[in-house]
């Protein structure tokens, strides 16, 4: 993922208002769970989601990528943080509300293993509690060989990244960048193997963990949103 750039991820999706989407994530979950004060952030990344979140929530944090999770730490001192994977981690506690935010449960590939991370979070919930899903990409708007070059700079470094779409069954993106500092520049290639689902598949995965399911077209930056609430 993106073991090879976690110190450029701020950077390059500096974009992202994180402020206005946590006031958007805390009022869903406040409509539908009105007492609601524990929350777990699934796939955390760098803590930009939770570094707002943690005014409103007891909150807690877990992401499969070490480098990650140990900026995130940096940045929310006091919450605690985990390393694992969202198809079977176990922290042996429930919580109000779960997320997994922008785009992350694309991660999981298959439909199986989207099932099984849903189903995982789930089980994570207190009764009453909300899991909110932002999705990936859908299939219509997955395009092959779709390009995109984003330059990002701060008084550190400057990093450019080019993003190719693959012809994969489910979706591969392949990322370069080239990285400026101090030191000179460097070339750094990822791939991302992600898994896009349809919209049924999302309901199908909700009602398999017996969630009561509702999908907000919008959601958060466009591709919408899926908020489960447990019986």
């Amino acid at each position: 993922m993106f073991t090879k750039t976690a110190k450029y991820y701020d950077a390059i999706y500096s974009y992202k208002d994180y402020e206005a989407e946590t006031e958007l994530i805390t009022e869903l979950i406040h409509e539908r769970a009105p007492n609601a004060k524990t929350l777990l952030d699934v796939a955390c990344g760098t803590g930009k989601h939770l570094e707002h979140l943690v005014n409103q929530f007891d909150c807690t944090g877990i992401d499969l990528d070490e480098e990650m999770v140990d900026i995130a730490r940096e940045r929310t001192p006091g919450t605690p943080f985990h390393t694992g994977d969202m198809c079977d981690f176990d922290l042996n506690t429930k919580f109000d509300a779960v997320l997994c935010l922008f785009s992350s449960i694309g991660y999981t590939k298959t439909v199986e293993r989207m099932e099984q991370a849903i189903a995982n979070m789930a089980s994570h919930l207190k009764k009453g509690g909300i899991l909110i899903i932002e999705p990936w990409l859908t299939p219509e708007s997955w395009l092959v060989g779709q390009k995109n070059l984003s330059t990002f700079e701060t008084d550190e470094f400057v990093v450019s990244r080019m993003m190719v779409s693959e012809p994969v069954e489910r979706g591969r993106l392949v990322l370069e960048y080239m990285i400026g500092d101090s030191s000179g520049i460097s070339r750094v290639t990822e791939t991302h193997v992600m898994g896009w689902f349809t919209h049924n598949e999302y309901l199908n995965a909700f009602k398999k963990a017996d969630l009561q399911v509702e999908h907000l077209e919008e959601g958060l930056t466009g591709r919408g949103i899926y908020i489960g609430q447990k019986p």
